[in-house]
């Protein structure tokens, strides 16, 4: 019997998945689930502590926003002086 990866997978997460559906609205799917989400407000002094750990985790603008614009930000952040945005 063949088990899929998937169903054999217990310690399988999505943490950035959507459904395949084109026309499904993400804040309409979620409001009816609070559970699934919240909400996190980083405090502005905190701002480039929290790029920093973001960065060596591999969510950066390139990971998120793949293409040119992802890339361009990134770029942007990381030739900028740390005060200059």
């Amino acid at each position: 019997m063949h088990v899929s990866s998937w169903t054999s997978c217990r310690t399988c997460y999505a943490l950035f998945a959507f459904a395949s559906l084109p026309d499904l609205s993400l804040d309409e799917w979620l409001a009816p689930r609070p559970e699934l989400w919240r909400r996190v407000i980083v405090p502005a002094e905190l701002k480039w502590e929290v790029r920093d750990k973001l960065d060596l985790a591999n969510v950066t603008e390139r990971v998120l926003f793949p293409g040119l614009e992802g890339l361009s930000r990134w770029l942007k952040r990381y030739y900028l002086p740390q005060g200059a945005q």
